[in-house]
């Protein structure tokens, strides 16, 4: 061979194999690709954290196991397993802002865990770019709680926060008082609520919570209400028009200067039926603020000492609604549901308003639970019967006087009075212009106004109240002044009524007490109806206080009985009758 030639091939060999080394050592043998959601370049707090991916895939035919070499302040993860020719696996980088000295450029980089060459890291463009965000020192604040008299307050000292912090404070009002007003810094902030919240703390502040007293007062102290027991209801007792059933509002007031927490309400002792069908009073109720509870009756009456209605002509117990707060706060209302032949404020229920404003309670009449006078039976008038009109000398028939009591008879109204002759004598004062056959009060004051400034004999005047059947009930009875001589509407409203007069629909004891009727034929009249303990019953004629129209010097009574027909009559003002008062309910 040429040696010529032979020196050149070997050149040629040489100079192929130096130019080789370098490309074989600028082809990566492990790439990186970004991951998109993760990118290289991000921005972290001092007190931040940042997550970096990168696809790491192996391009050499020979299998590699990789670590990457350490960077302050960023922990790797993934990427510890063998990879085999074109297997890739995701390096994932958490990046620590605490850990970091200042910013991160290039890396990271990826070595044979077998041996430290050759190593390899992304591209310039997808090298890692951290840029560390240095914070200001964090600004802190104090906040110094406080709490008037009465009270706590939680935390009690002095607290030290960052800025933009929320603080919650609890106070703890003594009994019988609540929170009146937060204030911030002396302004006010909220109105009661035992929690305040001061959010957003950017400055030094002072928190202070009032107290002040706490009264729950109700509008009422007491509620009688009606039963619902209309015509054709499932109601068992007396049914009426005028017993609707009217629900009735209660209104919670707190007079204090503190809140009411924690306002709840209970009832006990109402009858089947009755129950609260409104309630406003829950939760917190502020000072000055006020809440609502409504009571709804049923058909059922309260209920006696021995559980049983007191429609049967008993007393009822009555039922308590009680309202209730924090810090041992209480108040009570006593409630009523009442119809006819209850027992109540000295008398039986005979009428009953349930039209009266539904912040109160209902109206009514009661006809007393005894005789102010015994009535005429058929045997004749008893010891104490007593005549409608006297002279002043006695309560005898020969003490009768006839003078003509004005505005009072069956027919006369409140603008059309009668009778209105003849004149009274000078002096005398005058008298009202009543619905004579349905106002007993009215009827009543004329009569004993007149017998007040006159006296036919036996002295001068007043003619004694005692002698006269409407003087009878200016007494004190049951503990109540203010009794009157029923009229004979109020007696007697469903029998001849096209003399009397009466309005449909009016309430009277004979159409509403009909188990108090007795028999005047009877040995003991009085007790006949089996009536309650200590009371009568209505058996034989009343006087009513109603004159009347038809004849000079008579009046209207009522005749009341089991064993023949009741019904009203007149009769001359002489006849000694019997006296049963009524009066009207204040409620």
């Amino acid at each position: 061979m040429n040696k010529n030639h032979l020196k050149n091939a070997l050149l040629i060999g040489v100079s192929g194999l130096v130019l080789m080394m370098p490309a074989q050592a600028g082809t990566p043998v492990w790439t990186f690709a970004g991951v998109a959601e993760y990118p290289p370049a991000v921005t972290v707090s001092t007190k931040g954290t940042a997550t970096i991916q990168y696809t790491v895939t192996n391009q050499s035919p020979h299998p590699h196991t990789l670590q990457m070499k350490p960077i302050r302040g960023i922990t790797p993860s993934g990427c510890t397993a063998p990879l085999g020719h074109h297997q890739s696996c995701t390096l994932n980088l958490t990046v620590t802002g605490s850990a970091l000295h200042g910013d991160v450029t290039g890396g990271p980089i990826l070595c044979d865990q077998e041996n430290s060459l050759p190593c390899y890291q992304p591209s310039q463009s997808n090298g890692l770019a951290i840029k560390l965000m240095q914070q200001s020192p964090i600004q802190q604040y104090t906040v110094t709680p406080s709490a008037e008299a009465h009270g706590s307050i939680s935390p009690s000292t002095t607290q030290v926060v960052n800025s933009g912090t929320t603080m919650t404070f609890t106070a703890s009002p003594d009994a019988g008082y609540g929170v009146h007003q937060w204030l911030v810094d002396g302004i006010l902030a909220q109105t009661g609520g035992t929690t305040y919240q001061l959010t957003n703390i950017t400055a030094n502040h002072m928190v202070n919570v009032t107290l002040g007293t706490v009264t729950l007062t109700p509008s009422v102290s007491l509620l009688a209400l009606s039963v619902n027991c209309q015509p054709a209801s499932a109601c068992t007792t007396t049914q009426n028009t005028a017993l609707t059933g009217k629900p009735r509002q209660i209104t919670i007031q707190n007079t204090g200067l503190g809140s009411a927490t924690n306002v709840a309400v209970n009832t006990s002792g109402l009858p089947l039926g009755t129950s609260i069908t409104t309630n406003t009073c829950n939760g917190t109720l502020n000072a000055g603020g006020s809440c609502v509870i409504i009571l709804t009756p049923g058909a059922i009456a309260s209920y006696d000492l021995n559980g049983t209605a007191c429609t049967s002509g008993t007393q009822p117990v009555g039922g308590t609604l009680t309202i209730t707060a924090d810090g041992g706060l209480s108040s009570q209302v006593h409630v009523d549901v009442l119809s006819y032949g209850c027992q109540y404020q000295g008398g039986f229920i005979y009428s009953i308003d349930d039209t009266t404003l539904n912040t109160g309670s209902i109206g009514g009449n009661v006809v007393s639970l005894v005789d102010q006078a015994a009535p005429s039976i058929n045997s004749g008038s008893q010891a104490t019967s007593v005549i409608w009109s006297s002279n002043g000398n006695g309560a005898t028939s020969t003490d009768v006087n006839y003078t003509t009591i004005l505005g009072i008879d069956e027919t006369s109204t409140t603008s059309t009075p009668s009778p209105t002759s003849p004149p009274y004598p000078v002096g005398t004062p005058a008298y009202t212009a009543c619905n004579g056959n349905l106002d007993g009060a009215c009827d009543t004051s004329n009569i004993v106004s007149y017998y007040n400034f006159n006296r036919v004999s036996g002295g001068s005047a007043p003619t004694p109240l005692t002698y006269y059947a409407a003087g009878l009930c200016k007494a004190t009875i049951a503990g109540y002044s203010d009794w009157y001589l029923p009229a004979i509407c109020e007696m007697d409203a469903i029998s001849v009524v096209t003399v009397t007069k009466c309005p449909a629909g009016t309430q009277s004891m004979l159409s509403t007490l009909s188990f108090l009727r007795g028999d005047p034929n009877g040995g003991t009249p009085s007790t006949s109806c089996i009536p309650p303990s200590g009371t009568h019953c209505l058996a034989g004629y009343y006087w009513s206080s109603t004159e009347s129209s038809a004849f000079l010097n008579a009046a209207w009574n009522e005749y009341f009985s089991t064993s023949d027909a009741s019904g009203p009559e007149t009769d001359y003002e002489y006849a000694q009758f019997g006296v049963r008062c009524s009066r009207a309910l204040i409620l």
